[in-house]
């Protein structure tokens, strides 16, 4: 279902709403992980990873159909858009991306730290930050 919903993304949201946090050369083409920008992310499960290639969002005018969308859920990394349904003339070199993407994911976290929530002076809110 989600894969159906999610086959393409605008392109405003992938060059406005996501940040690259790792680039990866795949035959001829920069495979890039992005994860997408949400101030309300309060734990691990709340960020949301798309992938997508370097060609693809350089040349798109309207939209671009990711390689694969993803998010941790416990210590798994589940995708949501499945790299093998979006790309089936890939089957081969699936595995290979699938672990690249899940080793993305996780260096991810274990750079950056756990999340960990920060209360700043005069707000009652938490707000929940990456060290």
């Amino acid at each position: 279902m989600h894969d159906v919903m999610n086959e393409k993304r605008s392109i405003q949201t992938i060059r406005d709403h996501t940040s690259i946090i790792a680039t990866y050369a795949f035959k001829q083409h920069m495979l890039q992980v992005r994860t997408l920008d949400n101030e309300g992310m309060t734990a691990p499960e709340d960020f949301h990873f798309i992938v997508t290639f370097k060609d693809d969002v350089d040349n798109a005018d309207a939209t671009v159909k990711p390689l694969a969308e993803a998010v941790l859920l416990g210590d798994r990394v589940r995708f949501i858009v499945k790299p093998a349904k979006q790309y089936p003339e890939m089957a081969r070199s699936m595995a290979d991306l699938v672990e690249v993407i899940e080793h993305s994911i996780r260096r991810f976290f274990d750079t950056n730290g756990r999340i960990m929530s920060n209360i700043k002076a005069n707000d009652s809110a938490e707000k929940w930050l990456l060290h």
